[in-house]
């Protein structure tokens, strides 16, 4: 009996252990950079290279597009692991729309500095440095910002000295440690989520953050600007649960809309007209394109 008590004990101690080292390694995954050379706009995407300082620490680089007498100006902000050239589609129909629009890289991502993912920590610093950039080269022109998944988190998190007019966030997780659970639960099961407090542990050691400030929930309280809040119906990576919260707690003028049949994808592929439709009038009717467009612009270089 004692021997088997003995081989159990090592059993269950090899396990703990084990089950340490896997949280680990998956810790270090989540927050890796994703760095990346870009290269040229598209051909027929015309943009010009831009780089930005950024108080998360890092030289933004992003695609600049401009238009004749642009009515607002449009920061787009892509998703983990991503880079701006995901968000190129959104721009080419935004431009078309009379809006400039600027694509860049988040910190750790693309072209751009960073050491670590920070799952809109640091990210939300490079939105509001974005949403800068564009009032200082535009004065006097509406500024938006346009987010997919953790760029719509960081843009919802970020403090800003100037806010944007109004905001457009898709499939954007409610707190860090849902999306954690979602992950894990996806992957695993139901016994994924005895590690999400492994995991989320490490957002301290690892990034110096706390877990709880990582709630786009609860900065979107905050907001008082019209936000649109758009997921998939089928989303598992943040559930439409999570949006729904989000549209509730949203303080200002919001607008919500189910993309029916997409899970956690690029939501302007899977629907393109419903996307440049839905958006579209949203971002007219609260950046006053019409009016803004007739006032002349200066753009300091």
């Amino acid at each position: 009996m004692k021997r088997w008590l003995r081989r159990i004990a090592v059993l269950g101690a090899a396990g703990l252990l084990g089950g340490i080292a896997f949280a680990l390694y998956v810790g270090q995954q989540l927050v890796a950079p994703a760095h990346r050379a870009i290269g040229d706009p598209p051909a027929d995407f015309p943009a010009e290279d831009v780089r930005f300082s950024s108080g998360s620490g890092s030289s933004i680089v992003g695609w600049l597009s401009e238009q004749p007498n642009a009515g607002g100006a449009i920061l787009l902000l892509h998703g983990v692991r991503a880079d701006r050239r995901s968000m190129v589609g959104r721009a080419r129909f935004l431009g078309q729309r009379g809006y400039h629009t600027l694509c860049i890289d988040l910190q750790a991502h693309g072209e751009s500095g960073g050491a670590h993912i920070t799952m809109g920590h640091l990210e939300s610093l490079d939105a509001s440095a974005g949403v800068a950039y564009l009032h200082k080269r535009y004065p006097g022109l509406p500024v938006a910002v346009v987010g997919s998944s953790l760029g719509g988190a960081a843009a919802l998190l970020a403090k800003y000295d100037d806010p944007p007019r109004a905001f457009v966030v898709e499939s954007v997780f409610a707190d860090v440690e849902t999306a954690i659970d979602n992950r894990l639960t996806m992957r695993f099961g139901a016994v994924g989520r005895l590690f999400t407090p492994l995991l989320s542990w490490q957002l301290r050691p690892r990034l110096g953050i706390q877990a709880d400030t990582l709630s786009p929930l609860r900065a979107i309280s905050g907001v008082r600007q019209p936000v649109l809040v758009m997921y998939g119906s089928e989303d598992r990576h943040a559930r439409p649960g999570e949006a729904k919260a989000l549209y509730a707690a949203a303080a200002g003028p919001k607008e919500i809309w189910e993309v029916g049949g997409a899970a956690h994808v690029d939501l302007y592929r899977y629907n393109r007209t419903g996307y440049e439709n839905r958006v579209g009038e949203f971002l007219a009717k609260y950046l006053n394109a019409g009016q803004a467009a007739a006032r002349p612009e200066s753009k300091p270089k």
